[in-house]
C-alpha cells in the first residue's frame, strides 16, 4: 500500500498561497489526531466509484490551541482532503474558490492559468463542492451528506457545469468523490 503525506498537496495544487494550504492541512490534521494515532492512518479513496486505499500521514506537530470547534475542524479539514484528492491523485494542478449561489465551493483546472489568462472558460474547470464529517451519527452519515451536496448542486447557478461532491469522514478514514449528474 502506498504512503502519501497529506504535505504533497503544497507541491502539486498552485492558486492559494502554500500558508493557506498548510492551514488546512493543519485543520485536517486535527481531526485526524481525534481518531488515529502517530499521524498516520489507511484511508479508503472512493473516486468516482473506484475505491484505492493509501496510508496517509500528516504532520501534527504544531500549536493546536486556535483550532478547537468540531465545525470548523471537519470544514477545514474536509478541504485540505479535497484539495489532495483533486491535486495528488487527480492530478489538477489549480483552485480557486466560487461565489456564493454557485452550488459548489471551488473550481479546478489540469492547468495553471497564465498571469495573463485568469479569465479561463467554465469549460475548462471541474467544479467541486466539499464537505467533512468528524464521525456519524444518525442524522449525520457520509451517505446523506453526500446526497444534500448533490442536491446543494442542483440548486446552484453551476448546476450545468462538469461538477463533484467530494466528502471525508474522519474517523473512519474515507474520502468520497462522486461526479455530480
Amino acid at each position: 500500500m502506498t504512503e502519501l503525506h497529506l504535505d504533497l498537496t503544497l507541491d502539486n495544487l498552485s492558486g492559494p498561497p502554500k500558508e493557506h494550504i498548510k492551514v488546512h492541512n493543519y485543520w485536517a490534521a486535527v481531526g485526524l489526531d481525534r481518531y488515529h494515532k502517530n499521524s498516520k492512518a489507511e484511508f479508503e479513496f472512493s473516486i468516482d466509484g473506484k475505491s484505492v486505499k493509501n496510508v496517509i500521514t500528516w504532520d501534527s506537530q504544531f500549536s493546536k490551541s486556535t483550532m478547537k470547534e468540531d465545525k470548523d475542524i471537519a470544514n477545514h479539514g474536509g478541504v485540505a482532503l479535497a484539495w489532495f484528492v483533486m491535486s495528488v491523485l487527480m492530478d489538477y494542478k489549480y483552485v480557486e474558490q466560487t461565489e456564493i449561489g454557485d452550488g459548489v465551493d471551488y473550481r479546478f483546472s489540469k492547468t495553471e492559468p497564465g498571469d495573463d489568462d485568469l479569465n479561463f472558460l467554465d469549460e475548462e474547470y471541474h467544479y467541486v463542492e466539499i464537505s467533512g464529517i468528524l464521525e456519524e451519527n444518525k442524522s449525520n452519515t457520509l451517505v446523506n451528506r453526500i446526497k444534500n451536496k448533490h442536491d446543494q448542486i442542483k440548486r446552484g447557478s453551476k448546476k450545468d457545469k462538469s461538477s463533484s461532491v467530494v466528502v471525508t469522514l474522519f474517523a473512519k478514514p474515507t474520502t468520497v468523490k462522486e461526479i455530480h449528474r
